[in-house]
């Protein structure tokens, strides 16, 4: 029962940083959201070609994939508090951009500022929350939880802004404004952020270490599915023909739901399981709900399964940190590439889906994720296995 007062159990301080990564968590679940959620209008009005937008999805994930690199790096110069201010306001600069002008240019720049916040605060965030915990799973996936209140507060806010979507931004930004007023006041001292101690030169001995890849292997088939089924739910169902585009959105809505079920369930069954143990049900629950989906035909299956997968992916982050030995408390770029060497793998895999859906259709792009599928497994079981030695010695 020791891990489940991990936050109880910290010092004032470091539960008011605790609360600005949840805020922070939160807000980048909204403006990550918002953004893809008025992209559409935002191309009408500035007239921007399909190709235009693309280029600005590739800057923001560009911007992501620095920051998981940078960030650490950066802090070791600057101080880690005014890295990880410095970087958060990031996204709302980027928002405010993207009010005031189309140019293209511009918009890019926009959008990379968004995904050097992200990056940043997904950096920062895990670091911080691993290291404070001893590794906690359930406070991992409880800032994992945070992120999926966001995004889905971005449709309601979406919804009551109407057309206006600058008006949805600025209530973004409004928020932006908070979390930065609620971080100037924390303090990150050592005991929770270990910057580089070796000459200033990036410790990278992690490298060596076998649970290292296990953990890149997890993380890279959980990012890639989810990116996968959130990216092309909606034409995945409508070009089945199970659901109208209506219907369909209604269903990639009910999937972020069952991911804010999923994330907080996981961090209550975190104070329960292992890791290891957590792992494997996840992914057993991934890959019958995968495949359920896959060869449905018609709505009731199909979005059950879709929930489920929902559910059974929203941990998996977490917990795979979690069962990493506490690498990223002890090695600070080690969270950068878990950034990105999965993100990588996941870029590859959303551009593999696509090519193969020109040739073959939305379904035979998706059957690409059996790929995916079969590593996750594998990994799952080289993680059992590690665990299941270590607990044995």
């Amino acid at each position: 029962m020791e891990r489940q007062s991990a936050l109880k159990s910290m010092s004032r301080k470091h539960q008011y940083l605790m609360q600005d990564i949840f805020i922070a968590y939160l807000a980048m679940g909204v403006y990550l959201t918002l953004i893809g959620s008025v992209l559409p209008a935002i191309k009408a009005e500035y007239q921007i070609s399909y190709q235009v937008g693309g280029w600005m999805m590739s800057a923001q994930q560009i911007g992501y994939l620095v920051a998981g690199i940078a960030a650490s790096l950066i802090a070791g110069k600057i101080g880690v508090k005014v890295t990880y201010l410095s970087f958060g306001v990031l996204a709302f600069i980027g928002l405010a951009l993207m009010m005031v002008t189309g140019n293209p240019v511009v918009l890019l720049f926009a959008m990379l500022l968004t995904g050097l916040c992200k990056g940043c605060t997904a950096n920062f965030g895990n670091q911080i929350t691993s290291t404070l915990s001893n590794n906690d799973s359930s406070l991992l996936n409880l800032s994992q939880a945070f992120f999926a209140i966001g995004t889905c507060l971005a449709p309601i806010i979406t919804m009551l802004c109407g057309a206006s979507w600058r008006t949805a931004f600025a209530i973004t930004i409004a928020m932006g404004v908070i979390t930065f007023l609620h971080g100037l006041r924390t303090e990150i001292g050592p005991e929770a952020f270990h910057q580089e101690s070796n000459n200033g030169k990036p410790d990278l001995r992690f490298f060596k270490k076998g649970i290292f890849w296990i953990c890149c292997l997890l993380l890279m088939c959980y990012l890639a599915f989810e990116a996968s089924v959130m990216g092309w739910l909606v034409t995945f169902f409508v070009d089945s023909g199970a659901a109208t585009e209506t219907t369909a959105q209604l269903l990639a809505t009910a999937l972020w739901v069952a991911v804010l079920i999923g994330r907080f369930a996981s961090a209550w069954f975190a104070t329960r399981f292992r890791p290891e143990h957590m792992i494997v049900v996840m992914t057993i629950g991934v890959a019958a709900c995968f495949s359920i989906m896959m060869f449905s035909h018609t709505l009731v299956p199909m979005a059950t399964a879709t929930f489920g997968l929902g559910l059974f992916m929203a941990g998996m982050y977490g917990t795979t940190l979690g069962g990493s030995d506490n690498l990223i408390g002890q090695y600070p770029m080690c969270m950068g590439m878990f950034i990105v060497i999965p993100g990588i793998g996941s870029a590859i895999t959303q551009s593999a889906i696509g090519t193969l859906a020109d040739q073959a259709g939305i379904r035979g792009g998706m059957y690409f994720l059996y790929i995916l599928l079969a590593i996750l497994i594998l990994s799952t079981i080289l993680f059992l296995r590690y665990h299941s030695k270590k607990n044995r010695a």
